[in-house]
């Protein structure tokens, strides 16, 4: 698992608001613990790392913004559904699983 930074860098060089926080999860969210954010893509596969994104995210998502599980569905992966499941069982927001295998929210 993982991805090659020079490709991420390549893809998104248009792109000249994108900061990037290069490091392990939960290690670098002090880094934008301050900010607030609208939209969240977690990919990271599994049970723990996700549940920690989580956490940490969704206090600071706007209401009306989305947070994406990027590997919900695949049974490869069952970490993150079970992580999103745990997550947002005692929250107001339903998830939705897309036929895609991601999974998102939209925050109340």
């Amino acid at each position: 698992m993982g991805s090659d930074e020079a490709i991420i860098r390549d893809t998104l060089r248009d792109f000249d608001y994108v900061v990037y926080h290069k490091g392990w999860i939960p290690e670098k969210f002090h880094e934008v613990e301050d900010r607030r954010f609208s939209f969240i893509h977690i990919d990271v596969d599994l049970y723990q790392p996700t549940l920690d994104s989580l956490a940490f995210f969704y206090p600071r998502t706007t209401s009306g913004g989305i947070i994406l599980c990027d590997d919900y569905g695949f049974i490869t992966c069952p970490g993150q559904k079970r992580a999103m499941d745990v997550f947002f069982s005692d929250k107001p927001e339903e998830i939705v699983a897309l036929p895609t295998g991601q999974g998102f929210i939209i925050k109340k």
